[in-house]
């Protein structure tokens, strides 16, 4: 039987309370892993914390090659999240030691978070219009146009919350 998402988050969050590679830890992530291939946070702490854990993990080629994988299924499964994307980026900057790989990783990360970032601003801005906390709304908004100065979903969400009136 697959673990509900619930589930899953609390067994995570028991991993997480763990020294960061511990056996137990690594018991556990391993656990998460074979019920939820695809569970990305466990992916992500998991490559980090094999990275930590063990001394004796066999050849450094294939033990590497496990990592990246692990962080390749975190960028797949996610939908190529921001989150997951810089979990890859270290590991070929710092591991791979292929700076060229890292920056392309990073630079599609801080594409997809500024997108994120711009999407959560509107909806805030129309959530407090609608909560006539319009202070507030012309804060965010402000805040917002500074970083996208040209952006029509800001723009639609500031004509939604009445703030340009």
């Amino acid at each position: 039987m697959h673990p509900s998402p619930r589930e899953l988050q609390q067994i995570l969050s028991e991993a997480r309370n763990l020294e960061l590679g511990s056996p137990q830890q690594l018991q556990l992530l391993e656990s998460i892993r074979t019920h939820c291939p695809a569970f990305v946070p466990a992916l992500l702490i998991s490559s980090r914390a094999e990275l930590w854990g063990k001394e004796d993990a066999g050849p450094p080629a294939a033990f590497f090659d496990k990592i990246e994988r692990m962080l390749n299924d975190a960028v797949d499964a996610s939908g190529r999240e921001p989150a997951a994307l810089i979990g890859l980026a270290r590991f070929m900057s710092v591991v791979r030691d292929s700076p060229q790989a890292a920056e392309a990783l990073y630079r599609e990360a801080s594409t997809r978070a500024l997108g994120m970032l711009e999407e959560a601003w509107a909806g805030l801005i129309e959530a407090l219009g609608e909560q006539e906390k319009m202070d507030e709304a012309a804060r965010i908004a402000q805040a917002a146009r500074e970083v996208f100065p040209e952006s029509k979903q800001l723009s639609e969400a500031c004509a939604f919350a009445q703030l340009d009136k």
